[in-house]
């Protein structure tokens, strides 16, 4: 008895020591884990109990059976590397580090209890080379999002339990590697975001189980989809866009009955919509836009009740929109844009339906617009522009609450406008341009609205006529509104002057009259003011110079009499801006004024004595040599900052002379000019303007110099921000700042606008507009300030020139800049680059074009603390592996030289290369 007494107690002692052991192993491993840490969070701060049987207590821990089955630290914000005493947990189930900010390289082995494995959203890097038959029960393995690389690994078909692989949005490379075909147990498989090359497997036919399937988004496949994944019975999702896929979509899709989800979206598929995509009654979103489909919606289609989002734009289609669309019960967003569609809008379109986006536009679509489109009450994108379309405007839009957008421009509509559509509380775009409406612009009926969220409105080119309605002071948040070739009469409101946010205006080719209100210059930001031909009175007011926004204005053919004004920003603008009003008189015009004679004698009697010469070199020539230049026949630019003169020196030499505004030699203070003058003076850099800017005009524009004039002029912008002291923020960073010289190297000029940045780089609010049309951040509309973020907006508009040959404004239409050309088009997907790229470039090596897009992409940000620095912009431009110069072909299919871009530019020793 005694006996058995002592071996019973034995036997429990070494059970206890047995489980005491496997406890500490569990404790030191997590305390090793931790030390690898870099962290703030408090729940990690619990790890330090001393102990060990406290581990099961800790934050993100789960024991079973007193060992650690289960630790989840997903989203702490922790840093720093995983340690390898991880796979000490051994009876661990289910691991989720994901959402952090690990680095470096990670190994999960020898884990064989391992179950759930969730690493995504970190930095890891290296391969998932591991060693997988030691971790036999895993089903679930997520490494989405991370820095992995290499090749797919071949291991993992060793886990036969596995049901959930998710590899993407790292940087594997190679082939989607066919044995992966035999993971027959997987129910999830993501591979999308890449770098995949090579044809689909069909093998991936034999994955029966699955039910999501993603492999596109950046991988470059070769051919098409498989017949096979037709076989692929149970799939849900189905999501192969972005890829660069040929050939047509396969019949055989129709047979994924369960299928609620199909993107095949931005490839080269070609050929017809299958008609057996009608078997597919429980698909919800169907998305085949920016193919090269051709052919008719077939009628099949009718089938497709659950349907929410139908969108085929950009396609080659044709044949009218079928009358069933209107029929599907639950659709919300019909987008078939720019395809070959004729015929009439379903006329019961929205009626039966909760239709909350619908985009026709650019078709050759005719009839009426259906009068029902916002019978739900939910319509907030409307667009049906560049069609066919004739007949009023529904009344109802005038009540639609919802809408935000709505584009019915270029078509043929009349009648009035709807009473209250300009003024519903949430429309933000407004665009009937170029139609045939008419009647007045009604007035504000809702006298609870103050304030609506209109953004940009264009009228022109109708014929509505009548006054324009006081409410525009209701438009505080406007910034484009166009109203030209219209039949407007009366007075211009006073209440314009209260669109505060206004930038670009246009009341051109209507009937206005009186004068033109004083008002209009306390818009701070106003761009571009069009006022011709009108029948505008009286003088312009002085106020207006003082606009220093103000860079393009036009007051030609009206009735305007008096002095025009010499001061502000008047000296910038050209005569033809004021031709047509006989009773307009000033230098400008060429037609003398009393005062302005008596101005110009003062002017003259103060000689070269108001004239003082500040020189950074050793110059040969003498202040008079320079006046002599100074005349309206060598004028080579206007700004708003001034003048821009060439001259040409006694000794040959050729300069660029820039006369600042409101300098007039009367007024002492000089406003800081001289020293700016001095800080001008101590920058020295091979990429701001210097005697490198002597120089041949001419060349050509091939890819590769391109690129060293961006990485030339990032050089310079970089100098300005980290190295000059104080820094310095350009202000007004554009193509035509941007000089090359023989050897076309890029030189930042023109530091007419430059401040300087104090404080270790405070931004400071500046009375003066910062920059020039096109190239201005988007911040400045509201903040009215700049930093060496609006420099690299900027830069950012300048690459996409570089990148696309196309100037910031002018080519896209009323009201869109290149940058909202640009998301527009390409919706930053690599195949749409692509497309974009400037046309006269013989050949352009693809990576490289793809590389400055997205840092151009990135320097646009519309958020400036998400903009890198020019520091960080040289970093990435230069560190590019680009391909030698000589393996780059010739520039010499490029159409337009220099020269001929700029053929009426006279200065001769350097020219901006836009």
């Amino acid at each position: 008895m005694v006996l058995h007494i002592v071996l019973t107690l034995a036997f429990f002692s070494l059970v206890r020591t047995s489980v005491s052991s496997s406890v500490i192993s569990d404790f030191h491993a997590l305390i090793a884990l931790k030390r690898g840490f870099e962290y703030s969070n408090l729940a990690i701060s619990t790890w330090n109990a001393p102990n060990p049987n406290l581990v099961c207590s800790w934050s993100g821990i789960k024991c079973f059976r007193g060992r650690v089955s289960s630790l989840n630290i997903s989203n702490m914000a922790l840093c720093g590397s995983v340690s390898p005493d991880i796979t000490r947990l051994d009876k661990l189930m289910e691991l989720s580090i994901d959402g952090n900010n690990f680095t470096g390289e990670i190994k999960i082995e020898n884990m064989t209890h391992l179950r759930f494995l969730n690493i995504s959203n970190n930095q890891f890097v290296g391969n998932l080379d591991w060693n997988y038959s030691s971790l036999a029960n895993l089903q679930v393995l997520d490494a989405y999002n991370n820095n992995f690389s290499g090749y797919l690994p071949i291991g993992m078909l060793s886990l036969k339990n596995l049901k959930y692989l998710e590899l993407g949005g790292n940087y594997f490379h190679g082939r989607i590697p066919a044995s992966y075909g035999n993971l027959v147990g997987l129910e999830y498989l993501s591979l999308a975001g890449n770098d995949l090359r090579g044809k689909l497997p069909r093998e991936l036919g034999n994955l029966t189980n699955l039910k999501e399937i993603y492999l596109g988004y950046y991988n470059v496949y070769e051919g098409g989809i498989p017949g096979e994944y037709g076989k692929l019975v149970n799939l849900v999702h189905m999501d192969l866009s972005i890829c660069e896929l040929e050939g047509s979509i396969p019949a055989e899709l129709g047979n994924l009955k369960s299928l609620d989800t199909l993107y095949l979206h931005i490839n080269r598929l070609s050929g017809q919509i299958p008609k057996e995509l009608g078997n597919l009654t429980n698909l919800v979103y169907l998305d085949l836009s920016v193919n090269e489909l051709t052919g008719q919606i077939p009628y099949e289609l009718t089938n497709l009740k659950q349907i929410r989002l139908l969108k085929l734009f950009m396609n080659r289609l044709h044949g009218s929109i079928p009358e069933f669309v209107a029929d599907y019960p639950k659709l919300e967003t019909l987008a078939l844009w720019m395809n070959n569609f004729t015929g009439f809008i379903p006329r019961n379109l929205g009626q039966n339906q909760s239709l909350q986006d619908l985009d026709l536009s650019s078709n050759k679509l005719t009839g009426t617009i259906p009068k029902n489109l916002c019978a739900s009450k939910q319509l907030s994108i409307l667009i049906l522009r560049v069609n066919f379309l004739f007949g009023s405007i529904p009344e109802d839009l005038g009540t639609c609450s919802s809408l935000v957008r709505v584009r019915l421009g270029q078509n043929y509509l009349n009648g009035s406008i709807p009473s209250g559509l300009i003024y519903l509380p949430g429309l933000y775009f407004l665009e009937l341009q170029n139609n045939m409406l008419s009647g007045p612009l009604s007035e504000n009926s809702n006298t609870s609205l103050n304030q609506t969220k209109l953004g940009q409105i264009n009228l022109s080119n109708n014929k509505l006529s009548g006054p324009l309605p006081f409410s525009l002071s209701s438009f505080a948040s406007l910034q484009i509104l166009l109203l030209s070739g219209n039949s407007f009469s009366g007075e211009n409101p006073h209440e314009t002057g209260k669109c505060v946010h206004l930038d670009y205006l246009d009341l051109s080719q209507n009937n206005l009259s009186g004068p033109i209100p004083e008002e209009i210059s306390s818009i701070r930001i106003l761009n571009y003011l069009n006022l011709s031909r009108n029948h505008l009175s009286a003088t312009i007011p002085d106020s207006i110079g003082s606009m220093k926004s103000l860079t393009t204005a036009d007051f030609s053919f009206n009735n305007l009499s008096g002095v025009l004004p010499v001061s502000g920003q008047f000296s910038v603008f050209n005569a033809s801006s004021f031709t047509g009003n006989p009773q307009l008189c000033g230098p400008l015009l060429k037609k003398p004024c009393r005062t302005a004679i008596i101005k110009a004698k003062s002017f003259k009697e103060n000689g070269l004595n108001s004239w003082k010469i500040t020189a950074f070199q050793k110059l040969d020539f003498k202040v008079s040599d320079i006046l002599e230049c100074v005349k309206d026949g060598n004028v080579i630019g206007r700004g708003g900052a001034g003048v821009v003169y060439h001259g040409k020196m006694p000794n040959g030499v050729e300069i660029a002379i820039k006369k600042l505004l409101g300098f007039d030699g009367i007024n002492s203070h000089d406003h800081g000019f001289k020293a700016e003058i001095r800080t001008l003076g101590n920058i020295r850099h091979r990429n701001i303007p210097g005697d490198a800017l002597h120089g041949k005009k001419g060349g050509t524009l091939s890819w590769n110099l391109r690129y060293q004039i961006a990485l030339d002029a990032a050089k310079g912008l970089c100098y300005l921000h980290h190295d000059c002291s104080p820094l310095v923020v350009h202000r007004d960073v554009k193509s035509n700042n941007i000089l090359l010289n023989s050897s076309f190297e890029a030189h930042i000029a023109d530091f007419g606008l430059a401040k300087f940045l104090v404080d270790g780089g405070a931004s400071q609010c500046m009375s003066a507009i910062a920059g020039s049309y096109g190239y201005i951040a988007p911040e400045y509309a509201y903040t009215l300030k700049v930093d060496e973020k609006s420099d690299v907006y900027s830069f950012g508009v300048v690459l996409l020139e570089l990148v696309t040959g196309h100037r910031p404004v002018g080519d896209f239409g009323e009201g869109v800049d290149i940058v909202q050309w640009i998301r527009c088009s390409t919706n930053c997907n690599r195949e749409e680059v692509t497309r974009i790229i400037d046309p006269r470039l013989s050949v352009v090596p693809k990576d490289e074009a793809m590389h400055l897009f997205f840092v151009a992409m990135l320097c646009v940000q519309e958020n400036s603390v998400e903009r890198p620095t020019m520091r960080e912009v040289v970093q990435m431009l230069s560190e590019f592996p680009r391909r030698s110069p000589e393996h780059q072909s010739s520039s010499s299919s490029i159409s337009h030289q220099l020269q001929q871009q700029h053929k009426n530019k006279k200065s001769d020793f350097s020219q901006p290369f836009s």
